[in-house]
């Protein structure tokens, strides 16, 4: 990844330019103080103020800088009237040149703040000398009973908040992201007054040992703890060090401990010394040595910041970058790759900034810089604490409890393909409401003024007014989705019919399309854009869609006339173009039948020209038996009604709907006698009641000795005048040795006609052998008359 390199360390320049841009924008005000809130504040001037800026060289110096520097802008903002000039930067070449100009000055004045800045650090340090540590002892002696038992109460708090803590983290186990959420604030509130009792009982403290009134250096130190205990519970809440079941942010269990421990550590170093210590110094020494050990303590603080910055400079670009590394390919994933590269210059570059700050101007600068970086962590902790939570929920899905998952089976599905969007998208809010924030605590961005005009309040309410409208329409079509699949299913309330069936789902689908039409039109109404328009142009486009489609116009309306003539629905057995098979799919425009065979077909209204629907009301069975000409017509009747009666017995009996109808010889065929009888069956059973039956007649026409006639083929020779048939050659194949061919076969002679000489068979049939096989009875009997 070494290309990234010059692209992240632009990156992070373009940064701190914005970053020092931002604060010089308030340097002028805090380090002069003549800022437009301060001139309005300020009605009479301070000599006391002006006696002591000029009492330092250092302050004076920069205070006639500033003077100097003051009068010769005044020439230039004098002449900023002239109309060339004001022409010349309306053009584009202008316009570069202004800005040009502007950050070439603003570069200027931040060395030139950089170079104060350390001439500010060295005056800092001059007052280190003058520490009187003696009298600080003496100031802090009274201070350090209420410190311990203060301490001593915190540590017993948190003893005696630990069953509590442990019973929350079981609760929140296997809680939802919401439940976790709302146990995350019940542990921080417990915290929170833990450290109000802690406070209190010091006051009480401090009250008994002081007769009825604690000391200011007492105050100082409780008042401290007060603000560094509770910073310090948000921080524990954001990062849950010590109960991992409670912790929505995505940190381990060692990196929550170690960030924990030492930002923990910075927020007491530093809320310690600005409200504790440097007070005490400032009345037991002087304010220039009050002054050196706020110097120290904050120069220390920077580099034990950057110091962590850097060590963990690693740790923290791999874990941006883990979601790239597993091949996420998402915006958020680049994005958080690109700050994995270059959060560490931002970082440092934002600590450099808020020292500097703090040397030119410690009071207000400070208070700017504190401000603003409180609202910032604090948008960002809130922020990212809602985004955890959707994210939670996005990945997770919305559980629906099995009772409704049985009677509604697809609402699961569609509950949880419509809220993880729409928690998308309020996440994507979130997160441009967290960044507008942070703007406009560093006063690059006035987001509230914008929308405090009309413009913005009409985007807000147009935004808010299309979501509400989505909401709605999602709503809606999943409580009518559902309705419509708790109708379709068996096996609560009422059993829906075929045509119900076909009606609900036709409804579904128009009532779908309907609604996407109709959302979609207000949602573009809200957004202030004028419909009207687009319904004329819709109305042009339907016109010309009917003119070029009309082979789409007319399945549509052949199918809107199957549907009200009830020609078929789903589940239905029919024929549709020689193609026969179940209705699967149906819609005003086609249908889909499935064969026999597994195939499946999609066949346009428009070319359906008949429809033959076996499974309509109800069916008929028509059987067809047919037997050799030689059997009694009454007994395969009789057998018939037999095999209808054993047919009533068996597993499909509860198909059939009439007895069984005999309708007699129904053809005189050229080999049987077919004889008919039909049977009235429920709609789609008479294929499986034919089989049944068909099987019952053969098993009874078995065992009865009715011969049921299958095709046969009879071989003529022809004869002479005389009814002689001529000789026919016979060669036995895979004869054993010593047969001898059988040349010709003699004729067979009328009864009472001598045969000829050299022996035969009157049969006129040889063995393998070659040997005449006399006749037996029943050649004799089937020859009849004799001519075999």
């Amino acid at each position: 990844m070494t290309h990234l390199r010059p692209v992240a360390l632009l990156a992070g320049l373009i940064a701190l330019l914005l970053w020092t841009g931002a604060v010089q924008a308030q340097m002028p005000s805090l380090s002069l103080g003549t800022g437009t809130e301060e001139a309005a504040g300020a009605d009479e001037p301070s000599l006391d103020e002006l006696i002591r800026i000029l009492e330092s060289d250092d302050t004076r110096a920069r205070l006639i800088e500033s003077l100097r520097a003051a009068a010769y802008r005044a020439p230039a903002e004098a002449g900023a009237g002239d109309p060339v000039a004001e022409a010349a930067a309306l053009t584009l070449p202008g316009r570069i040149a202004v800005y040009t100009r502007a950050v070439v000055g603003s570069l200027g004045e931040t060395w030139t703040h950089l170079r104060d800045s350390g001439s500010a650090s060295l005056a800092m340090l001059s007052g280190a000398g003058r520490i009187n540590i003696p009298r600080i002892f003496e100031a802090v002696a009274p201070v350090g009973l209420v410190a311990v038992m203060v301490f001593l109460i915190l540590a017993l708090g948190r003893l005696a908040k630990t069953p509590m803590f442990r019973r929350l983290a079981r609760g929140a186990e296997h809680a939802g992201p919401l439940r976790k959420l709302a146990l995350l604030v019940v542990s921080a509130l417990a915290d929170a007054l833990s450290i109000f009792l802690c406070w209190a009982g010091g006051y009480l403290v401090a009250t008994i040992f002081n007769d009825g009134r604690p000391g200011i250096n007492q105050a100082l130190f409780l008042n401290a703890f007060l603000l560094i205990e509770m910073i310090k519970v948000g921080v524990a809440a954001f990062v849950s060090p010590g109960y991992p079941q409670l912790r929505l942010t995505p940190f381990s269990d060692r990196q929550a401990r170690y960030w924990y421990f030492w930002i923990s550590r910075l927020i007491s170093i530093l809320g310690y010394t600005f409200l504790f210590v440097a007070p005490i110094v400032q009345q037991a020494s002087s304010d220039a040595a009050a002054d050196a050990v706020r110097f120290v303590v904050v120069f220390v603080t920077l580099g034990l910041t950057i110091g962590l910055i850097l060590r963990n400079r690693g740790v923290v670009r791999e874990r941006l970058k883990r979601a790239k590394h597993r091949g996420d390919k998402s915006f958020g994933a680049r994005v958080n790759a690109f700050l994995g590269q270059i959060w560490w210059l931002l970082a440092i570059g934002f600590a450099l900034t808020v020292f500097i700050v703090w040397l030119r101007s410690p009071e207000t600068g400070l208070a700017f810089l504190a401000t603003a970086s409180l609202k910032s962590v604090a948008a960002m902790a809130v922020g990212g604490l809602i985004v955890s939570v959707l994210s939670r929920v996005i990945a997770s899905g919305i559980p629906i409890p099995q009772t409704a998952k049985d009677r509604l089976p697809l609402l699961e599905k569609r509950v949880n393909s419509f809220i993880p969007n729409a928690l998308t998208v309020i996440r994507v809010i979130v997160i441009l409401i967290v960044v507008a924030y942070i703007l406009e605590a560093w006063s690059l961005l006035s987001v509230s003024g914008w929308l405090a005009t009309s413009l913005g309040q009409l985007f807000v309410g147009s935004i808010i007014g299309a979501g509400i409208v989505l909401v709605l329409g999602v709503g809606v079509y999943i409580a009518v989705s559902s309705w419509v699949e708790y109708r379709l299913n068996p096996h609560y309330g009422t059993v829906p019919t075929a045509r119900e069936r076909t009606l609900l789902s036709l409804f579904r689908n128009a009532f779908t399309i309907t609604m996407v039409v109709v959302v979609t039109m207000l949602v573009l109404s809200q957004l202030g854009i004028n419909i009207a328009p687009l319904l004329a142009g819709a109305g042009v486009v339907g016109l010309a869609v009917g003119f070029g489609a009309q082979k789409f116009v007319q399945d549509i309306i052949t199918g809107a006339f199957i549907q009200v003539q009830n020609a078929m629905n789903e589940g239905d057995i029919v024929e549709v173009n020689g193609i026969s098979g179940t209705v699967e799919h149906l819609t005003v425009r086609s249908v889909g039948l499935r064969t026999v065979e597994g195939t499946w077909y999609l066949i346009p209204f428009s070319s359906v020209d008949q429809v033959a629907n076996f499974s309509k009301d109800f069916a008929y069975y028509v059987a067809d038996v047919g037997v050799a000409y030689r059997e009694n017509i009454d007994d395969v009747k009789q057998m018939m009604h037999d095999a209808f009666d054993e047919l009533k017995q068996g597993a499909v009996g509860e198909n059939l709907i009439s007895e069984f109808d005999m309708w007699g010889v129904q053809e005189l065929g050229n080999s049987a006698v077919v004889i008919r009888g039909r049977v009235m069956t429920k709609p789609g059973t008479q294929w499986g009641i034919g089989r049944a039956y068909r099987e019952i007649v053969k098993r009874m026409a078995d065992e009865r000795g009715i011969e049921i006639p299958f095709p046969q083929t009879t071989v003529w020779f022809g004869e002479d005048r005389k009814g002689r048939a001529p000789p026919v050659r016979v060669e036995a194949q895979d004869a054993p040795e010593g047969a001898r061919p059988v040349e010709s076969l003699p004729p067979v002679f009328e009864p009472g006609e001598p045969a000829e000489r050299g022996g035969g068979s009157q049969h006129g049939s040889v063995d393998a052998a070659g040997k005449p096989i006399p006749p037996g009875e029943s050649d004799i009997d089937s020859s009849g008359d004799g001519r075999g």
